[in-house]
């Protein structure tokens, strides 16, 4: 794969060079201060991420209370990707560690994307789906240390 300025990303696993150009045109770059908001938890999903530099913390909101779930700090993660599986709100927060900078990837323009080259959907979906295992399986080992 080429050099595209993310770095690896699993996101992006079995997409041809030209398919991740496509992709990637289609990408908005936004940048984000430190404690910033990207991602607000029970509002709408209408977008995917990959981080490209900076750090984000995944938080779960009780309350007043917020809770940290994970830290994505490797250029090339992503974080949204419910928005392409489901069609619920948001289910937690994402807050910018420091100055980030992400590629963000509206939902519109991704529709646009997939009618063009369904490859590329399914590719995507088939990622996100093992990203999103990987991560179940990381809360169950989480779950079952608080559990004991």
């Amino acid at each position: 794969m080429a050099d595209n300025g993310i770095g690896y990303s699993s996101l992006l696993v079995g997409l041809t060079d030209a398919e991740v150009e496509t992709l990637l045109a289609a990408a908005e770059e936004r940048s984000y201060g430190d404690g910033e908001l990207i991602v607000e938890q029970n509002t709408p999903s209408d977008c995917l991420f990959i981080l490209t530099d900076g750090a984000v913390q995944v938080e779960y909101r009780e309350g007043a209370r917020s809770i940290p779930l994970a830290r994505l700090d490797q250029s090339g993660e992503f974080f949204g990707e419910m928005s392409l599986i489901d069609i619920l709100p948001r289910s937690a927060d994402i807050r910018a560690c420091g100055p980030t900078m992400v590629l963000a990837f509206p939902k519109q323009a991704l529709t646009t994307v997939f009618t063009e080259g369904p490859r590329v959907q399914m590719t995507l979906i088939l990622n996100i789906s093992r990203i999103l295992s990987l991560r179940l399986r990381e809360a169950n080992a989480r779950i079952a240390e608080l559990s004991a």
